[in-house]
Formats: C-alpha cells, structure tokens, sequence
C-alpha cells in the first residue's frame, strides 16, 4: 500500500369588492387521482378541476373546506389563498396567517403585507443587489394566481410580478428621433402626446427615451394608444434590440411563478413547492423562499414557546421582549462550507450550536404544531423571532436557498469591477409537514416523541440491542504530524502519542476497574496521523506499531468485547499531494476553486493558516470506494467518521451544480456503504442523514448556543435518540471547565454517555504543534476520576440505556427532571445549595433516582 500527502391584513374596498367577486370555488366530492390538475394562465379563467371540468365560482368569500380526513379538515379563502386546518381531534384551528393581523399597528409596509402572505422571495438582480417580494402584494392583490384541486388537497400556483398582457408592445428604450416620428408625429391629440410622454425619462446626453414603471391599470390605455399611432409589438421589439435594452426589459418584466402544494396526509399537513415548476428571469434570478412564516404564529398575548433546533435544541419564550437580539437564523445542518461564511453581527455566539434535525415548532396554549421539513431539509434554514420587532406575531419558519449569491472580481488593471454569480436553481423537491399536539403532548417532550416515532416509521431510527450498561466511550490519539528540521532544513515526522501496544495497556487498566462495556475512537492510526493524508489508500503508522501492532490490538479488542472505531476524515482533507489536488478535487464555487477553512487563532480568533480543504461531493463515493478497498482487510469491524456526520457542502463549476441536497443524499449514501463494509460507525457531530447508519454518536450537541433570544436549552435531540444509538458530548476532559459533577449531572439529564479523550505519551510532545489543545489530556491526570464516574453513571442510568426518553421537564431554576419510557426518572439539581422537590431534598449539584430497574 503506498503512502499519499495532501402570517391577515384589512384589505381596501376595491379589493374586496374583486375578490368576493373572483375565484371562488365550488368543491365537490375528491377525486380518486393524484394527479394535479393544469392551472389556467389567464387571469379571470376557471382552473380546472381534477376530473378536467372547470371548477364554478360562487360570489362570496372565506375560509371553506376542501379536504378532510379522520384526524384533519384542510380549508382554504380562494379569494386570499389563506389556508387552515382543522384539528378534528382538539376542536383547534391553526390558520397560515393571523386572523386579528388588520388590529397589529406595528407592521408597516412590507411586514404588514406579509401577514397577509403565504411566502416570500429573495431575488438580486444583475448588479447583485438584494430584493423581497411576497406573494400577497404581488400575486393575489393582482389576482395573479390559480387554483387547482388535487387528490388530498389543493395546488396554487402564483405568479409574482407584472404579468399585464400587452406590456412587450411598449418599449423600454427608443431614442428620441422613433419617438418623435414612429408614436408622437403620429398622435394628433395633445393629452395622448403628453399620456405617452409622461411614462418615460428622456436623458439629454444620449437622447433616448427609457420606460418608467408603468401601473397594471394603464398598460391598456398606453397600448391602445400606440395602436392608433401604428406603433406595435414588432416595433418595440426593434427597438429594444437597437438600444441594447435586454437588461433593461428583463428588468421591467422580471416575473416568477411559485406553486404551492397543500395536502393532508393522515394526521399530518403537506406543504410541497416543485422547486423544477419555479421560474424567475435571468436578470432577476431568484434566491430563497421563505415558506409559511406567519403559519400558526402566536399574538402578544399568547402564552408558550418557539422551539428551534439549535444543537440540542432550545426555547424561546412568547413575547420575550428581547428585541435587541437578532432573530434566529440557522441553516440546517451547520454552513455549507463552500459557500462564503457570513460575517457575525455581534449578537450571536461566534461558533452556533449545529441544527442537527430539520424540525422547529411552536406551543400556544394547550397547541402545539412540528414542522419537519422532508425534502429540501438541506437547503433549509429555520428562522424565528418574537413580537415587537417588525410586527406583534411571534413566528417560526423555515427559509430555502435555491440559487447561492456570490460576488466575484474582475480587475482590468487598476478597474475592479463585482459582478454577481449564481449557480444553477435547486431543482427538487421542498416539503414541509406539520403535525399538531393538543393537551399534554402540546410540549417539546411531545414533539420530540412524534418526530422519534415518525423516524422510526420511516426506518430511520431502529432500536438499540445488547448490554444494559452504559458504554465507556474512549478516544486515544495515535500518531501526530510534527515538524522539524535538520540543518535548518524543515521536514514533518509522525510522532507518537498512543501506540497500539499502550492503547492495550490503557485498555487492561480499565477492564482491571470493572469498565466492561468500553467503544475505542482511535484517531491518528494511519497515513501520517490525526491530520492524515488524503485516505485513498491506508498505510497504518510504523511509530505506533505498524500493521502487526495493529493486528495485535484488534485482536485484543475482539477478544474482551472491545468495539474498535478507527477514525477517519474523508470531507476534510489536510494535506494534498499525489492523491488530492485542490483545484481538481476539491469543492468550488465557480471561479473559487480548492475551497479551504482556515485555522483561528484561539485568543485572538485571527485567521491562522490552512485548517483543511474542502473536498467535492462528486468525488466522495470514488474516495468510499479507494478506502474501503485497504481497509475492509483490516477487520475491525467499526469505523469512525470524524466529519461525515458534521458537515453538508455544495460545489458548483461552469459545467454543473451540485447542490447541498444532492450532496446530503450523496452523503447518506456513503455512510450506508461504509455501515455496510466496515461494520458498525461511530460519526462525530450526529446530522440526522446519516443517524440511519450510526450505531454512537460523539460530540453530540448536549446543549444550544446559549443564544440572546433563546430561553432555554432542551434536550430534544436526546430524547428523539436515546434508546437507538450510543451518543456522548465533547471528550469530559476537554470541556470548558473539566469538571466531572457538572458533566456527570448533564449525562444524567441528558441520557448522555461517558466520552474521555486521552493519550499515553510525553505531554511535551504536542508543544509547538497544532496539538497544543490536547496537552492536558494526558490519561494520567484524568484516568482514576473518569473511572469513579463511568461506575456513577453506569450504577445510576446504565439499565435504561435501550429505552427512549419520553419526557423532560424543569421543575425549577437549575432543575431538571428526564423520564425513561419504563419509568425511570432522574432529577438533576445545578444549584450550588439543596432543593426539595416533592417534598424530597436533593443536595446542591445533586440528584435523584426514582423508580424500579427493569
């Protein structure tokens, strides 16, 4: 084997009187097809039915229902598009905008218009300036939009923008002498000279006329007095095309069409948008849709919480009045790494806690709503934010990136000049479902008990065997790449910090302390060590003993029932060479190609050289395929995966897109192949595509961001897992304050494991290094502790190890209270000083264990 290196509004009197008289259907019985029915393209005409008949219209407006099933009654205003569902189980009405929103004197122009919206739009144009449409203002005060009925539901398809017919025979540019002799010689009538006159802006120097916007009302008049001139279509065509109007008219026209899918689906809402049926125009491409974002929002008087995903999940209070923080803005997933990072703005903490689920909700009352988004999930960001700001709703949604944004330099010489760059349009699938809770599911406990249950109907989640013991989650660290020099001449030599033949050694000292039920995260073990080259080949490292001490240790490991992980990245690569170039191999955004994430300083969180690159989605199943070949003969039958549950990224060419979405499934399946090949993974970070194939999950999140606008940190991601596979925060001995009592109370609240990251060596050896992080993880210091607490927690929650969490709860400050399915209930105390929680005192930073063993 060879070595390599490298939310309503109150509507004016003339819409009201349009829309009771517009579109407004008849519904009969549902039809027995799936098929979605064609939406006529002229405003004013019937959308056909199911069957292939025109639907009738009836002459009054409002909510009617078109759908319902045993759990569900879906409703819809055709005249605002509007949707609700009825919840025929708790009587409770969920509406997609607020039915008091005319009362909210917060709002104004915009944000008023969006309560009444659906969804709205991010679009640039060619300069890459940013802008905002929603589809109230520009499709349904313009009656722009159809109706169509489906199978379970209904389909609207809206169009946003000036779609007036009769615009294209209006120039946007023509110079002055057509003007003069083709449309004003023409008209003898001084007002039609002067009605043509007033729509367009005349520059002096070049003496061409440039269209202004003309209102739908009056394109019309404007075209039938061209007619009478003699002027028509062809004629501003040729115009257009002499004056170099191309941007311009796209500009003067940009248009988009949106379709929206609403279905019922058992107990569940499907919301769908066919990203392949949306259209924006060159000149305006468009950038995300934001769906549903006044969808069950709660008013200022409303009692309950926001829920995000934000690492392990986290509340946000109704009405908090923390205005001065910035709303909730996460992408799903973490960033995709080869687009370019925002900035932080001050308010949030500079490294977010991951979203590790595609889910947010909401809890009003005794209601509570999941959204789990299906497809699109990682496109999606989850946004939310509370009442007070821009309006009086407190909203939580989700927002998708179809088409990227970046601005690229070009220098003639001393000339720079930005221009904006886009890839292809995302061109799958987006789909969001809700599911509603009422009376005591109407909490985060009972969302995360029916996204756990819907995960496991889908085969995503199947429960843990085996021992009913608490695993001992060990990392030791192999080999590290060191530099140094002969001569004054500089080379890198891989040092040893853990041989194979010490890992053993740690391995007996702990099997001689009773810790049976031990999973081996072996990091550094080949090609050069923990930052090792590009894995296209396995050479395991001669300074830890070589692929005879390997043989050795894995053999040990299969003999006492040690799972042995050995680690490898396969998305970030830190080192180049022979087998990876970084402008062929690694991911790229157009003319940004070899994307790399820079290393930060840790005090002064300057940039600090190159971390790793970034490799290409396209070549990941290649790179499976290259490693698997060395090392399936190893037979260890476990592997860990350092970042193929962390990290999601895009790459883009002048030849193809590969979006995130493809690259998510690409993901996926790389990790179902090497579940399949190597045997049991252990993945770092715990990104729900790749749980399906996940038997331990480390540095899972145990906590959220700490966020200004959050409230509370939950364990949602816990309880959705526990029962299904292993998992562990950060090594204990490398957290922020090392000690055991506050993180043996967090394993405890959380249902987490035991994970310590050690190595056997010299400490002096990651001195000077890019391993400085690790000098106090000496085992040493760390290995009596770690042993009083494994057999702590292990005695306290290790029979409970196979059974889900079903509830979570805090019964005061600082105290916490998690339920097993069984029974079983734990209760942690924070506090400095004791508490006495149903008439029981439990000591400060203590706890307490009810219920029988099973």
């Amino acid at each position: 084997m060879k070595r390599k290196t490298a939310k309503r509004i109150i509507i004016g009197s003339l819409v009201c009187a349009a829309a009771a008289a517009y579109l407004i259907l008849q519904w009969t019985a549902a039809p027995s097809t799936e098929r979605t029915a064609a939406v006529t393209a002229q405003d004013g005409e019937a959308p056909e039915s199911e069957s292939g008949g025109a639907i009738a219209f009836a002459q009054t407006a409002g909510l009617q229902q078109v759908y319902e099933n045993e759990s569900l009654a879906l409703l819809l205003d055709p005249a605002t598009t509007e949707i609700a569902v009825k919840d025929k189980r708790s009587g409770m009405l969920w509406y997609s905008n607020p039915q008091d929103r005319d009362q909210d004197k917060k709002a104004e122009g915009p944000n008023r218009d969006n309560l009444s919206a659906q969804f709205s739009i991010a679009y640039n144009n060619d300069k890459g300036q940013s802008f905002a449409a929603n589809n109230y203002a520009e499709s349904v005060k313009r009656k722009q939009f159809g109706i169509a009925r489906t199978a379970k539901g209904v389909k609207i398809t809206y169009r946003l923008g000036n779609f007036q017919q009769g615009l294209e025979a209006i120039p946007t540019l023509i110079s002055k002498a057509r003007m003069d002799e083709k449309i004003l010689g023409k008209l003898a009538d001084e007002k039609q000279r002067f009605e043509i006159e007033k729509r367009f802006f005349l520059d002096e120097e070049t003496q061409i006329y440039k269209r202004k916007e003309i209102p739908d009302y009056v394109v019309a008049d404007i075209v039938a007095i061209l007619e009478q001139a003699g002027y028509a279509a062809e004629d501003a065509k040729a115009d257009n095309a002499a004056n170099n109007a191309g941007g311009e008219q796209a500009a003067a026209t940009a248009r988009f069409t949106v379709p929206i899918e609403y279905e019922l689906d058992g107990a569940e809402l499907r919301v769908r948008i066919a990203a392949s049926e949306v259209t924006d125009t060159p000149a305006f491409p468009i950038q995300s849709i934001k769906l549903l974002e006044m969808f069950g929002a709660a008013g200022a008087a409303e009692q309950g919480y926001m829920f995000i995903p934000d690492g392990s999940g986290a509340l946000i209070y109704l009405n908090n009045g923390k205005t001065s923080a910035l709303p909730y803005d996460m992408p799903v997933y973490g960033n995709d790494r080869t687009l370019l990072a925002k900035e932080n703005e001050g308010a949030q903490p500079p490294e977010p806690a991951t979203p590790r689920f595609p889910v947010y909700g909401m809890k009003k009352g005794d209601h509570a709503f999941l959204a789990m988004i299906e497809e699109g999930d990682a496109i999606a960001s989850v946004h939310a934010d509370i009442s007070g700001r821009v309006n009086v709703y407190n909203r939580a949604y989700a927002e998708f990136l179809i088409k990227p944004m970046e601005m690229f330099t070009y220098r003639v010489g001393a000339v720079a000049k930005n221009s904006p760059l886009f890839p292809e349009m995302f061109g799958g699938e987006i789909e969001i479902r809700y599911a509603f809770l009422s009376g005591a599911d109407s909490d985060y406990s009972g969302m995360a008990n029916y996204y756990r249950g819907a995960l496991v109907r889908q085969g995503k989640l199947k429960p843990m065997q085996g021992e009913l013991t608490s695993p001992f989650i060990l990392e030791l660290a192999g080999a590290i790449d060191v530099r140094k020099t002969i001569l004054g001449v500089p080379y890198s030599s891989s040092e040893a910090l853990t041989t194979f033949k010490q890992a053993r050694s740690l391995l007996e000292r702990l099997k001689a302390k009773r810790v049976d039920h031990i999973k081996l995260r072996y990091s550094g073990w080949f090609n050069g060590g923990i930052d090792h080259d590009y894995p296209d080949d396995v050479e395991i490292e001669r300074a830890l003993g070589g692929a005879k001490g390997f043989g050795q240790l894995n053999a040990y490991a299969g003999e006492n029932g040690i799972k042995l992980y050995p680690d490898v990245a396969l998305q970030r690569v830190s080192r180049g060479g022979e087998g990876f170039k970084p402008s062929r191999d690694g991911a790229a955004f157009l003319f940004r190609e070899g994307i790399r994430q820079m290393r930060r300083d840790p005090v002064t969180t300057n940039k600090d050289g190159t971390d790793y690159y970034v490799l290409s989605p396209k070549k990941l199943t290649g790179l499976v395929d290259d490693f698997l070949k060395d090392f399936r003969q190893l037979g260890t039958g476990g592997l860990s995966l350092r970042d193929l549950g962390e990290d999601v990224n895009s790459t883009v060419s002048s030849r193809a897109t590969l979006d995130r979405q493809a690259s998510a499934s690409l993901v996926a399946q790389s990790a179902a192949e090497l579940a399949e090949e190597a045997g049991k993974l252990m993945v770092s970070g715990g990104n729900g595509i790749v749980l399906p194939y996940a038997d331990t999950v480390v540095h899972a999140p145990l906590a959220g961001s700490r966020l200004y606008l959050a409230d509370e940190d939950v364990p949602f991601y816990e309880m959705v897992v526990h029962g299904f596979v292993d998992y562990a925060g950060a090594p204990v001995n490398l957290s922020r304050d090392q000690d055991y009592a506050s993180n043996l109370l967090k394993s405890l609240e959380t249902g987490a494991s035991l994970y310590v990251l050690w190595f056997y060596g010299d400490p002096a050896a990651v001195r000077g290094t890019d391993f400085n992080d690790l000098y106090a993880a000496h085992y040493s210091n760390w290995f009596e502790e770690a042993i009083r607490a494994y057999h702590e927690l292990n005695e306290a929650v290790g029979d409970v190890r196979l059974q889900p969490i079903v509830k979570h709860e805090k019964l005061a400050d600082n105290v916490y209270r998690t339920t097993y399915e069984r029974g079983k209930r734990v209760t942690v105390n924070y506090n400095a000083q004791a508490v006495t929680i149903d008439g029981t005192r439990i000591e400060g930073r203590g706890y307490r264990i009810e219920g029988g063993r099973t």
